[in-house]
C-alpha cells in the first residue's frame, strides 16, 4: 500500500517536473523571440531616424551655404541637438519601469500547484 502511494507520488512529481520544464522552455522562447524582434525594429528605426536627420541637416546647410545665415544655422542645429539630447536623457532617467517578471507562465503554474498542494496537505493532516 505504501509502495503504491510512493510510486504514484513519484509519477506525479516526474510529470510535474516535465511540465515545468516545458513551461520554462516556452517562457524563455517567447521572451527571446520578443526581444530579438524589438531589437531589430529598434536598430532599423534608429538607423532610419539618424539618416533622416543627417540628410535634413545637410539639405538645410546646403540651402543656406551662400548666405550670411550659414554660421548661425550650423550653430542653431548644434544647439537643437544638444537640447534634444538633454531632453532625451531626462526622459530616459524619469522612466522607472520595473523589468518584466521572469518566467511568468511558470510562476503562475507554481502558484496554482502550491495552493493545490497546501489544500491536499491540509486535508491529510500533514500541513504545519
Amino acid at each position: 500500500m505504501v509502495l503504491k502511494r510512493v510510486a504514484t507520488a513519484t509519477s506525479l512529481v516526474v510529470r510535474h517536473v516535465r511540465a515545468y520544464g516545458d513551461l520554462i522552455a516556452d517562457d524563455v522562447e517567447s521572451a527571446s523571440a520578443a526581444l530579438v524582434r524589438r531589437l531589430w525594429v529598434g536598430i532599423v528605426l534608429a538607423a532610419a531616424v539618424a539618416f533622416s536627420v543627417v540628410m535634413a541637416c545637410v539639405w538645410v546647410i546646403a540651402a543656406t551655404w551662400d548666405t550670411p545665415a550659414r554660421q548661425w544655422l550650423i550653430g542653431g542645429l548644434f544647439g537643437l541637438f544638444v537640447l534634444a539630447s538633454v531632453a532625451a536623457f531626462l526622459v530616459l532617467k524619469a522612466l522607472n519601469n520595473p523589468p518584466p517578471r521572469l518566467l511568468p507562465k511558470t510562476r503562475l503554474e507554481w502558484e496554482k500547484d502550491r495552493v493545490l498542494l497546501d489544500d491536499i496537505l491540509a486535508r491529510s493532516g500533514g500541513a504545519t
